[in-house]
């Protein structure tokens, strides 16, 4: 008896924090079709408990997210090597914490929506709307929440590169789509296992299912091709300049490095070149007339202060004459909350910088339009969306990832492929230490220099003012569904209290 009490509390906790560990290992890797099903499962499973929900969440983003411990040694900035370990790990612990509520709290309203009765002898129809409506609670949620800088990657682009097909329906629902269908096939899952530990006949359920999976597959793989148009050669140089050592790379040495980087572009014939994030130093000019169009990553003074930006050299310029403000800062790196501007200036090696507009159309008389992305803006699909319906052709994103993991390259990549799935347009990247390279329209990566090492070469990207279903309508189909969906869940409330009456 106490034995079996003792395996009761071991799989209590044991299997909420296995199903977030996988789950969170899981996100941008190969290892998805593995692993997510699993912890889906297992969140489903254990839907009605709230500590299981909490630490699913807690693991989840404890995984996913772990190369915030990466911030460490922040010794650089003239933190004590144990006070920039504490910071690192509460930073790391905050998220997860975050993350454990916010699934605790999606678990409460499974225990509203989805009372544990017999799942499987539920009318088909009532449980369907039931679990769709979780799920699109959960998608919607991570659409709102990507509005905010208080996220940075979820289920829905978790999903690249595990499983190109079923991502490929984000032309058609987006990341917050992607979302719904990897909850629903974890409720698929979790309903055949109950139904054969019940010994009921599990036969249709398991082929309907499937049959709606591959669907789905099929859906996601439909391509309609597009003439790619590639007469606009890019240069990107992946600068390889780390953080910790930037001060080391003053204003004359980087003007050597463009010297070189500028000659490589025009022997390759590009028309244009593109940065990093922060390449350059702020108040910078160059000590030589501009050879070639140039997209630099770099900070400007403004009359509310200093900026990160993506500053437009052309032809014979010194100093910038276009530019575009980064808007999304990271909270406590970046952007700190005013009253505590007296006692730090953040976990910046710049200190604290000012947002510019949210806007991230960028109209250059020397290019087509551009959306811009500057590092995390990547996880805002709904602001490039904008940007592409005004017109953009083209996707460009910078950053800045040093000193992180392999990890978080991944995880950039990934963001930017369903960024360029869900709008059909290329996807020029370049980071300092990578990724860099070109991502098609599919979301495929057709060219990726090797990271952390200095690169100058050039891609070619296509142009395109071709818009999908997503592009067009955004979330705007998904949140009427979910207003359908709730009507029905009221119906059959009502239905269900009539009988019981």
């Amino acid at each position: 008896m106490l034995i079996n009490t003792q395996n009761k509390k071991f799989n209590k906790y044991f299997y909420p924090c296995l199903g977030g560990i996988l789950g969170g290992i899981s996100v941008s890797s190969h290892l998805w079709l593995f692993f997510m099903p699993t912890s889906l499962f297992i969140l489903w499973s254990r839907s009605d408990k709230k500590l299981a929900n909490f630490l699913w969440g807690f693991f989840f983003i404890l995984l996913s997210h772990s190369w915030l411990y990466e911030l460490h040694p922040l010794t650089w900035l003239g933190f004590s090597w144990i006070s920039s370990l504490i910071i690192s790990i509460s930073i790391l612990l905050s998220c997860s914490l975050i993350g454990g509520i916010l699934v605790y709290l999606w678990g409460l309203l499974v225990k509203i929506i989805l009372t544990k009765k017999d799942i499987c002898k539920m009318n088909f129809l009532s449980l369907t709307t039931k679990v769709l409506l979780l799920s699109f609670v959960w998608g919607l949620s991570e659409f709102i929440l990507s509005q905010t800088p208080l996220f940075w990657i979820g289920l829905g682009e978790g999903i690249v590169p595990g499983d190109m097909y079923l991502a490929g329906l984000a032309k058609w629902i987006g990341a917050s789509g992607l979302c719904v269908v990897q909850l629903t096939i974890g409720f698929w899952i979790y309903l055949i296992h109950e139904k054969w530990k019940r010994k009921y006949n599990l036969k249709k359920t398991f082929l309907f299912g499937l049959l709606i999976i591959i669907i789905l597959h099929f859906l996601g793989g439909l391509k309609t091709p597009i003439n790619r148009n590639n007469d606009y050669p890019v240069a990107l140089w992946q600068t390889n300049m780390p953080t910790r050592e930037k001060m080391n790379f003053n204003n004359q040495l980087i003007n050597e490095k463009l010297i070189n980087v500028q000659k490589i572009a025009l022997l390759n014939k590009a028309k244009l070149i593109i940065t990093p994030e922060g390449t350059l130093n702020n108040n910078f000019n160059l000590a030589f007339k501009s050879k070639i169009r140039m997209l630099a990553g770099g900070f400007r003074n403004s009359k509310n202060g200093q900026r990160s930006s993506l500053l437009g050299y052309q032809i014979g310029d010194k100093t910038y004459s276009f530019f575009i403000d980064k808007y999304r800062l990271v909270p406590f790196g970046e952007k700190i909350p005013e009253f505590l501007n007296i006692f730090s200036r953040g976990l910046s090696a710049v200190g604290g910088i000012q947002p510019g507009s949210n806007s991230r159309f960028f109209e250059w008389k020397f290019t087509p339009p551009l959306a811009i992305a500057i590092c995390y803006e990547i996880s805002d699909g709904f602001k490039i969306r904008n940007a592409i319906n005004r017109g953009a052709e083209l996707i460009i994103s910078v950053a800045n990832l040093d000193p992180y993991p392999t990890k978080l390259h991944n995880q950039f990549l990934s963001l930017a492929r369903v960024r360029s799935i869900e709008n059909k347009k290329d996807n020029v990247i370049v980071a300092n230490t990578g990724p860099s390279g070109l991502i098609s329209e599919d979301g495929k990566v057709i060219k990726l220099f090797d990271p952390n090492t200095e690169q100058n070469k050039v891609v070619n990207p296509n142009f395109s003012n071709e818009k999908t279903f997503y592009t067009k309508y955004g979330e705007i189909p998904l949140l009427l569904s979910f207003l359908v969906l709730l009507g029905l869940n009221l119906f059959f409330g009502k239905l269900t209290n009539q009988s019981a009456s």
